[in-house]
């Protein structure tokens, strides 16, 4: 739907485009701003994803910048200073950027052509991955009022869908929604209890990309070394690893160095590589929005690739409890408001617009509160306008030694409680001397015993000696609060819309529930048709078409299978081809073919068409 959609931009419209993961979005922008005088103005949640088609573009010639997080307000003076009188064509932000002045000022002054929202889904409440600073991309329209908006997303129901338009007062326009089915791709559901049994048998014979999606950190630093232990070539990414190692393990996995990947949902996003042959989930999803995104990584090629939910009843038990079981009622954040008022001695009816250092640690132990219904409260109160909480939510100091390990050893002796310090975070942090390097406070007091307050004065006194370089965050995140101090007040305005949410994402873990246990209906009918899409058949490879109406005797097998074989010695063929060509059921065909792949008797093209392996 392509040149629909350029066409549409093309003709000055307000345009949505949802297309699948790997439909080329990128271009239904890039083509109508490059085509027109003037700059593109691109928001984007992903800053992978923009720092790949910044890089992407200029590599072709085309002068593009992306700003993000990290530079100062002098650096960010001089990028929009080009951006207006250098004759770029692309600009792109983060949302959290648009909200600054200065960045709106210069849009202001920019010539742009149109204006290119990715990930538009995120604008909507109903929308899985929600981004409070999506709200006020409506800037955008009041700067440049008669520039069109193109709004892109892979995943929409059609509630988010409708959302999105209205949140950003889009007019009249053309919506292209491409069919979410994935014709090369095999949605699987498995019940195992023994999971590292199962993708080692999904696995051992993988000669492309695959990657495992796991719930935490830790969980993907141990199936990694496990994988490994098996055989199976794999390495791990998470949010808490260093740019550096993001990067390299990155390249060694599209550079097929190492073919596994171990992830949690940190990875993925923006990132495209064609051979992914299998994407497996080992503990159930929060959402079918996040599920088909993710799944829809594997297969980008157009070949043969599988999407597998490994799952036990254990898992149906967590995805409750992490998902439903801790989220915050109006009760809760009403306690929660009034324990942050208090904790920041906010007096009652100010408070408004005042900016906080915050430590989520230290709340929680100082109020013995639990931290995930913590954590998801004050996420709520941010999503409903109450307050702020920062982007850098979770940040960690960073710093780089500036002398040799010898003038450290020295130095560390003249204080066991300086040595032990700073001996663990030579045993914590390898490439402290090379590069700087994030550290993680908490972990830190945790391996030397030592609280954060001494570490603190600790790294300020390695500073004043010039020992090392040091940016020091000591709390984990800035709160602003947005509106006076009401109490229940200034909850009771938001009651509904919480109870809404709430039931909003009860509904969504209820639906990716359904999914796995629903073993009549065919799991790609079962995904598109949560997107809106009722008119589809079956897609004759997925766990369920395989699976029914497949007890076939010995006998019968024996028959398919060499009637299947003779046809292939012609002609490479695919499932639906030689249906029509023999007498038996499609769903024996579908079994016995999955039966003579196992055996290696048969392989897959890229066409999806099996030929004979000789």
């Amino acid at each position: 739907m392509q040149e629909e959609i350029i066409s549409s931009v093309m003709d000055g419209k307000d345009t949505v485009a949802l297309l699948p993961t790997g439909g080329g979005k990128s271009l239904c922008f890039q083509i109508p701003v490059m085509a027109m005088e003037g700059i593109g103005v691109v928001i984007s949640p992903l800053v992978a994803l923009m720092n790949d088609q910044v890089k992407s573009l200029q590599e072709r010639g085309i002068k593009a910048m992306s700003i993000t997080g990290g530079i100062s307000i002098d650096e960010l003076r001089t990028a929009l200073d080009n951006a207006i009188y250098g004759n770029y064509k692309f600009i792109y932000l983060s949302p959290e950027r648009l909200q600054q002045e200065m960045v709106q000022n210069a849009i202001r002054h920019m010539n742009v052509n149109l204006i290119a929202v990715d990930e538009a889904h995120c604008i909507s409440q109903w929308g899985n991955d929600f981004r409070p600073a999506y709200k006020n991309i409506h800037l955008l329209r009041e700067l440049h009022p008669l520039i069109p908006i193109i709004a892109l997303t892979a995943t929409a129901t059609p509630e988010v869908l409708q959302d999105t338009i209205i949140q950003l007062q889009m007019e009249l326009p053309g919506v292209y929604k491409q069919s979410f089915v994935r014709e090369n791709l095999s949605y699987q559901v498995c019940f195992e209890n023994d999971k590292l049994y199962r993708m080692q048998q999904l696995l051992k014979s993988n000669t492309e990309s695959a990657i495992v999606y796991v719930r935490s950190r830790s969980a993907a630093v141990e199936t990694a070394n496990e994988l490994n232990s098996l055989g199976i070539s794999s390495t791990y990414f998470h949010g808490g690893i260093s740019k550096n190692d993001k990067q390299t393990r990155l390249a060694n996995w599209k550079s097929n160095k190492v073919k596994t990947m171990v992830a949690t949902n940190a990875f993925g996003m923006g990132i495209d590589h064609p051979t992914v042959r299998y994407v497996i989930h080992t503990q159930l999803p929060e959402s079918l929005e996040s599920y088909f995104q993710e799944a829809g990584r594997a297969g980008r090629d157009g070949a043969y690739a599988v999407a597998v939910i490994l799952f036990n009843e254990y898992d149906k038990l967590l995805v409750r409890k992490q998902f439903v079981d801790s989220l915050a009622s109006a009760k809760d954040l009403k306690k929660l408001y009034r324990t942050l008022n208090n904790y920041f001695q906010i007096p009652y009816g100010e408070g408004e617009f005042t900016e906080h250092n915050f430590s989520f640690t230290e709340f929680c132990q100082t109020y013995q509160l639990n931290t995930l219904r913590t954590y998801n409260g004050l996420n709520a109160l941010d999503r409903l306008g109450v307050l702020q909480l920062s982007q850098e939510f979770g940040r960690k100091s960073k710093l780089q030694f500036l002398v040799s390990s010898e003038v450290l050893l020295q130095y560390f002796s003249k204080d066991p409680a300086i040595s032990v310090i700073g001996k663990t975070i030579l045993r914590l942090y390898s490439g402290i001397f090379d590069t700087p390097t994030f550290i993680n406070l908490e972990l830190v007091a945790s391996k030397s015993g030592q609280s954060i307050k001494r570490i603190i004065e600790t790294l300020k006194l390695f500073e004043r000696d010039q020992l090392l370089e040091l940016t020091l965050y000591e709390t984990d995140a800035t709160l602003s609060f947005l509106v006076p101090r009401e109490d229940d007040k200034t909850i009771n305005i938001i009651a509904k819309e919480v109870t809404n949410l709430n039931e909003k994402k009860a509904s969504q873990v209820a639906s990716v529930l359904n999914y796995v246990e629903n073993s009549n209906d065919c799991k790609s009918v079962q995904l598109v048709r949560y997107f809106g899409e009722t008119e589809v058949p079956p897609c004759g490879i997925c766990s369920v078409c395989a699976s029914q109406d497949t007890k076939a005797t010995k006998k019968e097998v024996k028959l398919i299978a060499d009637a299947i074989l003779h046809l292939l010695e012609e002609q490479e063929l695919n499932s639906r081809e030689i249906s029509e060509r023999l007498t038996f059921t499609e769903a024996k065909i579908v079994h016995v073919l999955q039966l003579l792949l196992d055996a290696e008797k048969i392989r897959r093209n890229s066409k999806n068409q099996f030929y004979r392996n000789k």
